[in-house]
């Protein structure tokens, strides 16, 4: 599943939207550099330990994923 990042929070949150249009919240876990807009291909969508891979690099990052299935309000932390 494609994942996109949204944002890269001051907090270490990284917001992803999803292909369905939802989206994901998580914790990253390693120290590699993201950036807004960035692919990663995985499954994000079971609390707790995932990863993804960027497709243009071939790189694997490691998220604690924290929420899944959000609306952009929820994922950005305004109420819904």
């Amino acid at each position: 599943m494609q994942n996109v990042i949204e944002a890269v929070t001051p907090q270490g949150d990284v917001i992803f939207r999803v292909e369905d249009g939802g989206y994901i919240v998580a914790q990253q876990i390693d120290a590699k550099p993201l950036k807004p807009a960035q692919i990663l291909e995985g499954a994000l969508e079971t609390i707790g330990i995932e990863s993804a891979t960027d497709p243009a690099t071939g790189l694997t990052y490691e998220f604690f994923i924290a929420g899944y299935g959000l609306s952009r309000e929820g994922a950005f932390g305004a109420p819904e």
